[in-house]
């Protein structure tokens, strides 16, 4: 975490200092009582009890939906900060689950990449992002594809026709083929669902195979079967390890980002321990080691320079952080959208068999 330096300041300004809470100038002392997914945080506990004074009770949940149901049943008053992303922060939100977060008193705050600090539509902060990961980009085989592939347009050209590999999941097809077809992803129109149909239906032509997961992708290019693939962050890193020349591709057109990050639950019974918890977890000091903990990218800017140059090739972050003007937000866009994406997607696929 960045400490505050002490100033020679009028006593105004003190004053407005301390209402803010310095965190980094205080011990807290008591506990926190907070909900995480698995061990996605667990190696930051002790340098924050160390810190702070301030005992950390945690509980795990499998899925989103435990963790809200868990926040209900104990009722509010009972946890202070749970961590939600991909849209679960608006559905927790919308129930009455979580309070916004007042991010001026949060010091690591400013040191996030900038579409970090950007608060939902309504100006509101429902979270604040602790970690993040990529999808909808493109693995390849450069001595195959005989050079770089840079966009959905260099994959579609008609130059690998055959030797193209698909996932088969609706949703992930919807947003590619909304980005190559020049759109944003959010709601569409009609006429616009219409283009990505059509987009979709001629890529399929040139599609050689569907595959399910990234363990079959990995299968596939290695067999040199399929040249070209979807894949995402993860199941790329995963392919690379196990000894395939495979470059990795973030589309002009633009890819998709998950994200993630603590949230502050309504009623929270330790709110200073809350606050000073998550300025603790998006700190530059804990950001770096998030990459080797648990396999994902920092939110913090500052935290790229503090890992090890193993970590950041690991993670992609040189190229990572070079496309992040390409990257658009996975967010909840509702059941009709879903059911959509299905039946673009089923259509395409039964229409290439």
């Amino acid at each position: 975490m960045n400490r505050r330096q002490m100033l020679t300041v009028s006593a105004a300004a003190i004053t407005v200092g301390l209402s803010r809470k310095a965190w980094a100038e205080q011990k807290i002392g008591g506990e926190i009582n907070v909900l995480s997914w698995g061990n996605y945080v667990d190696y930051a506990l002790p340098s924050f009890e160390k810190k702070y004074g301030t005992k950390v009770n945690i509980d795990y949940y499998a899925d989103e939906k435990e963790a809200m149901n868990k926040v209900r049943a104990a009722g509010l008053g009972t946890y202070d900060v749970v961590f939600l992303g991909v849209g679960q922060e608006e559905v927790a939100m919308k129930q009455g689950l979580i309070d916004p977060i007042d991010v001026s008193k949060l010091t690591n705050f400013k040191d996030l990449y900038p579409q970090f600090q950007k608060p939902k539509a309504d100006g509101v902060y429902d979270h604040v992002t602790y970690s993040w990961g990529t999808n909808g980009l493109i693995a390849y085989n450069p001595e195959k594809t005989g050079g770089r592939i840079t966009s959905w347009k260099d994959v579609y050209s008609g130059k690998y026709k055959g030797r193209i590999g698909k996932i088969d999941k609706a949703n992930e097809q919807a947003y590619r083929t909304i980005f190559q077809a020049g759109y944003t992803y959010g709601p569409l129109s009609d006429d616009q669902w219409k283009k990505v149909a059509e987009t979709l239906a001629a890529d399929m032509s040139q599609v050689r195979t569907v595959y399910q997961h990234y363990d079959e992708m990995a299968q596939l290019l290695a067999t040199g079967e399929i040249w070209i693939a979807d894949t995402d962050d993860g199941g790329f890193r995963q392919a690379k390890a196990k000894g395939l020349k495979i470059e990795l591709a973030y589309p002009e057109e633009g890819f998709i980002a998950w994200y993630d990050g603590p949230c502050l639950i309504k009623e929270a019974p330790h709110p200073e321990a809350a606050y000073a918890f998550i300025d603790h977890v998006i700190s530059p000091e804990t950001q770096a080691q998030l990459g080797k903990a648990v396999g994902y990218s920092p939110a913090n800017a500052k935290a790229v320079a503090l890992m090890d140059s193993d970590t950041k090739r690991t993670l992609d972050l040189d190229n990572l952080t070079a496309n992040m003007s390409h990257v658009q937000f996975q967010r909840d866009l509702g059941a009709a959208y879903e059911r959509k994406a299905t039946e673009v997607w089923q259509k395409a696929k039964a229409k290439a068999q």
